[in-house]
């Protein structure tokens, strides 16, 4: 009886020992039942993937489109995009940037001045631009009509959009909005007054748009992420290249960079309508030795050369 016993556990250990194996296997054979496997199953594109350097996203002004003139309300909406994008160390946001970059300024009707929107992206060296309009602000109170003391209710409602831009690629990747509310009760004896007070709609207003702002963070880092990394090199000088990213950029000691040159714009013919800009020539590569500043590195020429000033970078 047990060696019955013993002999049932030993083929109970080797099935499940046959079957972990079976399954295994299986999972091989599927992998490659379609022939050779695909790009996103190859180890070298899955880890070029992994650890990509933070790219460098400027936030404009944004527009306040509406009747609504609350003064600075554009500007503290981008702040608080700003903020919260930094807050999640994703992506840099360079702080010598002027703040006087307005989105108005760069939208002519319905449409945006793409060409003359990327021409200033690549003048501050980012590869994000993310521009915004504050599309509308809605005001409402309701209260309590009977007794000396009056139960109200004060709400705000504020509806933002924004538009994101890859700076390299020349085009709009993103377009999104969301919408934010703000409500405060009080019970009174002073009626409307407090409603009447502009100091108090305006704090309620921001309240609301800041609410807007805050739903928008998710969408700006999923399109950021989903851009493929790029800098630039600020000098040249022999065999030793400086770029304008490094340490808190992610760029790591050993790092092999592509050196491309710049894209052209490309402009439609007949409406002379901006498209795009072209993808760049490869000239050579430089490898990473040296961090500079607060971020910037110094590579050294692997192959190809004739680089300069304003050539692109990208991982190899």
């Amino acid at each position: 009886m047990n060696r019955l016993v013993l002999l049932g556990t030993a083929c109970v250990l080797v099935a499940c020992s046959r079957s972990a194996q079976f399954e295994q296997d299986q999972k091989y054979y599927k992998d490659y039942s379609n022939g050779y496997p695909s790009e996103t199953q190859n180890p070298s594109d899955q880890i070029s993937k992994m650890g990509q350097p933070k790219k460098r996203v400027v936030v404009f002004n944004f527009w306040n489109d509406t009747p609504v003139t609350h003064n600075g309300i554009g500007r503290f909406s981008a702040n608080e995009l700003r903020r919260d994008l930094f807050a999640t160390r994703r992506m840099i946001l360079p702080t010598d940037i002027q703040e006087n970059l307005e989105t108005a300024n760069y939208v002519q009707g319905e449409q945006v001045k793409v060409a003359q929107l990327m021409q200033a992206g690549r003048k501050l060296g980012v590869s994000v631009i993310v521009i915004g309009r504050i599309a509308r602000i809605v005001y409402r109170h309701r209260g309590d009509e009977i007794g000396v003391l009056r139960r109200s209710q004060s709400l705000a409602a504020a509806d933002v959009e924004i538009k994101i831009f890859d700076v390299n690629a020349g085009r709009e990747v993103m377009a999104v909005g969301k919408s934010g509310e703000a409500s405060s009760n009080n019970l009174s004896a002073l009626e409307h007054e407090k409603l009447t007070d502009p100091q108090y709609r305006a704090e309620l207003t921001q309240v609301a748009v800041r609410n807007a702002t805050r739903q928008l963070v998710p969408e700006v880092i999923r399109a950021v992420e989903k851009m493929s990394w790029q800098g630039q090199v600020a000098k040249v000088s022999g065999n030793r290249v400086y770029v304008n990213a490094g340490l808190a950029s992610g760029l790591v000691a050993g790092d092999i960079l592509k050196i491309l040159t710049q894209g052209d714009d490309i402009y439609d013919p007949r409406t002379g309508a901006f498209l795009g800009r072209s993808k760049g020539q490869m000239k050579g590569t430089i490898e990473v030795v040296e961090f500079i500043g607060k971020d910037a590195a110094i590579g050294l020429v692997h192959t190809g050369g004739a680089f300069k000033k304003g050539d692109l970078i990208k991982l190899y």
